[in-house]
């Protein structure tokens, strides 16, 4: 049985659980339930799968890996921030790796950068501690492979027209020495470049021509100048940039500025057509060479003067204290005089002659050649041919014959090279009275309208012009006396 003390606490405990329970229920009456919230979700975790080492250094192009792990649910994406994480500077994703491009100090090509990322699930909940790596990403200056100048000296596709000259092997060794330019001529340059750890980024460049400021970087690689300053010696500079900001180094393509020099022949003054020269007779070409800078008070002048024959060079003067040869002297191979410049005929096997082509041409103290031109506007090539002259022989009457007033006079011609084209003929005679023909016989009768020679002592000239207008070197003539005739 239940003692009497052990009672009583009983009651006592009821009792005041019934006030207790009355005092509850008073007092929910008078206000709300208060309801309290016990979150049980635990925080998802984040760590970087793949990412450069703490005392790493990486390209400024960094590709980097990240995962997240939740106990209780499953990861819905990540927010990742650079350098702050100021609320605003966090990004959400999806995706647990990117490639990021970062920012670079253009003047050391480094600079140190720390990437924090954390996961969040499927209920909200973020990783309170994000996974971060501090690194120091680089950047290579971006290259300058290739720079020349249109028609230059490294130009792929058009070597360098002024050559160095072997005399060993008589030729033209082109794409050697130092680029000079033609005054006025525009210049137009190609460069090439590349970043070799931009992964197909952009590469902008910018250039200067002497010492004019640069211009402003654009992806353009060529660029075409017409105002160069005439200074004797000048260079075009080339500077890359990539995306990060990182200068390539200058690069520097040095050239001369320089005036053409200039050579003109000045005899024979034949300016149009090809000049026919009688074989076994000579052919002096006379010529000036000038310089413009020397003209112009400018360092300069000319170095030498070349003589091409058909091609073949002849003979280089060089020019010194007494100055440079002015004339060239050339016989054909016919011609037995003592001199050691002949040119063959070179007569065509069926009549005609082949031309030859003399040319000069100088060279200044820049080495730079004279660009040669056809005529007529310079006349440096001169073209022509020597030519076996046409004969005349009069076959009637003979020479001292008595003849009646009205009296005929025949004669033929030859061309061993070629063909008579014409006859020009006299008789007694003036420098108007030559007359030009294809006829073969000359009738005294119609030598005016009375169809009368007068009595006496007559001279008769005749000579031929072949198919290359080359006339007989010298007439045939005959004396012939006129007397009345029953």
């Amino acid at each position: 049985m239940m003692s009497l003390r052990r009672f009583a606490a009983t009651a006592l405990a009821l009792v005041l659980a019934g006030l207790a329970l009355a005092a509850l229920l008073f007092t929910s009456g008078c206000r709300k339930e208060e309801t309290l919230f016990l979150d049980t979700n635990l925080s998802p975790e984040t760590e970087l799968t793949s990412a450069p080492g703490p005392k790493e250094q990486a390209n400024y192009r960094v590709h980097l890996y990240w995962n997240g792990s939740d106990p209780d649910g499953y990861i819905s994406g990540y927010f990742f921030a650079w350098d702050d994480t100021a609320d605003a500077d966090w990004v959400f994703t999806t995706k647990s790796d990117s490639l990021f491009k970062v920012s670079i100090d253009g003047v050391g090509g480094t600079q140190n950068h720390t990437f924090f990322v954390r996961s969040v699930d499927n209920e909200g909940k973020v990783d309170p501690s994000p996974a971060e790596i501090r690194f120091e990403a680089e950047t290579d200056v971006p290259l300058i492979n290739t720079l020349f100048r249109v028609d230059g000296p490294n130009d792929p596709d058009s070597p360098i027209y002024d050559p160095d000259y072997d005399s060993d092997s008589q030729q033209y060794v082109y794409g050697t020495g130092e680029d000079t330019v033609l005054m006025g001529t525009p210049c137009a340059f190609v460069w090439d470049g590349e970043d070799p750890d931009g992964m197909g980024a952009p590469v902008y460049y910018a250039y200067s021509i002497g010492s004019n400021p640069y211009s402003a970087f654009e992806p353009d690689t060529t660029v075409t100048v017409n105002d160069i300053d005439s200074s004797p010696a000048t260079k075009l500079n080339v500077l890359a940039k990539d995306e990060t900001g990182a200068v390539s180094p200058d690069y520097e393509y040095p050239f001369v500025m320089n005036y053409e020099p200039d050579s003109q022949i000045v005899e024979p003054e034949e300016e149009t057509g090809t000049l026919t020269v009688p074989d076994k007779t000579r052919l002096i070409f006379h010529w000036d060479v000038r310089d413009k800078e020397e003209l112009e008070g400018l360092p300069g002048g000319i170095q030498d003067v070349w003589i091409e024959m058909d091609g073949e060079v002849l003979e280089t003067f060089t020019v010194g204290e007494e100055g440079y040869q002015e004339h060239w002297m050339l016989t054909s191979d016919t011609f037995d005089v003592n001199s050691t410049h002949y040119v063959p005929s070179r007569n065509y096997p069926t009549g005609g002659n082949k031309s030859h082509l003399f040319t000069i041409y100088a060279r200044d103290v820049e080495g730079k050649f004279e660009v040669p031109k056809q005529r007529p506007e310079d006349r440096e090539i001169y073209e022509f041919s020597y030519n076996i002259p046409p004969t005349t022989a009069i076959t009637e009457p003979a020479d001292g014959d008595t003849l009646c007033p009205e009296f005929t006079i025949c004669w033929e011609g030859t061309d061993v090279d070629g063909s008579i084209e014409a006859y020009q003929y006299v008789l007694d005679p003036t420098e108007s009275s030559w007359k030009t023909s294809e006829d073969t016989c000359f009738e005294a009768s119609l030598i005016d309208t009375a169809g009368v020679v007068d009595t006496g002592w007559h001279e008769f000239r005749v000579r031929a012009r072949d198919n290359s207008g080359c006339w007989e070197t010298s007439y045939k003539s005959i004396l012939v006396y006129v007397e009345e005739c029953e």
